[in-house]
């Protein structure tokens, strides 16, 4: 387990930085009442919980920094189905009448598809830096 501690801990804690920092970046010209504790907390829910259940899942089955296919079908996995149950619920928050496919057509599937590749992406230039080289 010591050595997936950096993995665990860093891996969140570096997507959380960036999708804060992201988050405030694209919309920092639209509404200047915003706090930035809402970009913190949007970032958390959208982006640091997939990445923490990325982790864990690697600490779990113990993948090496070499693994790299189980790297990205664990990270395509946990992006694709994490981000449609979050935002099918923000959606029903908003929208009580709208239908999962009626979401999912109208925007739902490339929005879950960017959401997949980001997570991919990230998890494959960050998360092999951070596992250990060997199975210990």
């Amino acid at each position: 387990m010591k050595p997936y501690l950096k993995a665990l801990i860093l891996f969140p804690l570096i997507l959380q930085g960036l999708a804060t920092a992201l988050f405030w970046f694209l919309d920092w010209d639209l509404d200047v009442s915003v706090p930035f504790s809402h970009y913190l907390f949007i970032a958390f829910i959208l982006a640091t919980i997939p990445a923490f259940l990325i982790a864990l899942v690697a600490t779990k089955y113990r993948y090496v920094r070499y693994n790299i296919l189980s790297i990205v079908l664990c990270s395509s996995l946990i992006g694709f189905f994490y981000f449609y149950f979050i935002a099918y619920l923000l959606v029903v928050i908003k929208e009580a009448d709208i239908s999962i496919w009626t979401w999912l057509i109208k925007d739902g599937l490339v929005l879950g598809l960017l959401n997949m590749c980001g997570m991919v992406f990230y998890s494959l230039f960050v998360l092999p830096f951070l596992l250990p080289k060997t199975k210990s």
